[in-house]
């Protein structure tokens, strides 16, 4: 329920407080990827920087989770890069997936 309220304040209301209450989600549900994904697809809506996009993906491959998760995360990850990145993002990207598997 949270969850769809603060997609409604990203959407209709104030984008700040919709990202504070997405940072309190994620914070207290880290393993909920579809947390992550919906915080990710509304800042993508609001076309907000590809920094923060970028950053919030950053820390979801720091965490520890399960190999079918990670697998979709890179994939999202890899997928936005194609969209938004460079090349150079792109192969940084594809590194560190390599890097997660080989470990």
């Amino acid at each position: 329920i949270i969850s769809k309220f603060a997609q409604l304040e990203f959407k209709h209301g104030e984008a700040e407080r919709g990202r504070t209450m997405f940072e309190s989600l994620v914070t207290n549900y880290p393993k909920r990827i579809d947390l992550w994904c919906i915080y990710i697809d509304m800042l993508l809506l609001r076309n907000d920087n590809t920094d923060d996009v970028r950053s919030i993906f950053e820390r979801l491959i720091h965490l520890k989770l399960s190999s079918k998760k990670m697998k979709h995360v890179f994939t999202r990850y890899l997928d936005f890069e194609g969209k938004h990145g460079e090349a150079s993002n792109i192969a940084a990207v594809k590194r560190k997936a390599r890097s997660y598997s080989e470990a």
